[in-house]
């Protein structure tokens, strides 16, 4: 398994993956199969060269053998490098509880903690029972801050956070 930074040639790639993830978990994201199938080839085309090179948004994709097989996205809002999000994380259901969510949420994580970010933030669906847990154990804690999920009003999100000093422990901990 290999994680790489999205490149400016990888529109076709991040298409599929997205797609992939909206079929297998379609209340785990603001955007649903449809909405994301009507994006045209310039859309996905230009979201890989804004992530290629961005220094306040990108995507990472996990490989296995050359297959994209999982993504996350890092960005933050706006200027305000204190508002720093991870979101629209994946990982194919054959590669779960391997480590390899863990991994990518640790790569976004650092990225966005290497460019001043004082803590990470996440917003995920209440329905997401599993996400919900998985987070808590890389060490989010929720804010206390609900909400309806853009463009999703008929799901409720929790936003949890990440302290930037725990981002650095995070392969510790998942070694422990």
């Amino acid at each position: 398994m290999q994680i790489k930074r999205i490149q400016s040639k990888d529109g076709a790639v991040l298409k599929a993956v997205r797609l992939m993830a909206l079929r297998d978990s379609p209340n785990a994201f603001e955007k649903t199969f449809e909405q994301a199938l009507d994006l045209d080839e310039a859309s996905w085309e230009d979201m890989a060269r804004i992530g290629s090179s961005s220094e306040t948004s990108t995507t990472f994709f996990l490989f296995n053998q050359h297959t994209a097989q999982g993504m996350i996205s890092a960005f933050f809002v706006g200027g305000d490098r204190d508002l720093a999000f991870i979101s629209a994380m994946w990982v194919a259901p054959e590669h779960r509880r391997t480590g390899a969510g863990a991994r990518l949420v640790d790569t976004a994580a650092r990225w966005l903690a290497e460019r001043g970010a004082p803590q990470v933030l996440a917003w995920v669906a209440d329905c997401n029972a599993p996400a919900l847990r998985f987070y808590e154990n890389l060490g989010f804690l929720p804010t206390g801050e609900k909400g309806l999920m853009t463009g999703r009003p008929d799901l409720t999100e929790t936003l949890l956070a990440l302290d930037a000093g725990m981002v650095r422990d995070l392969d510790e901990r998942r070694a422990a």
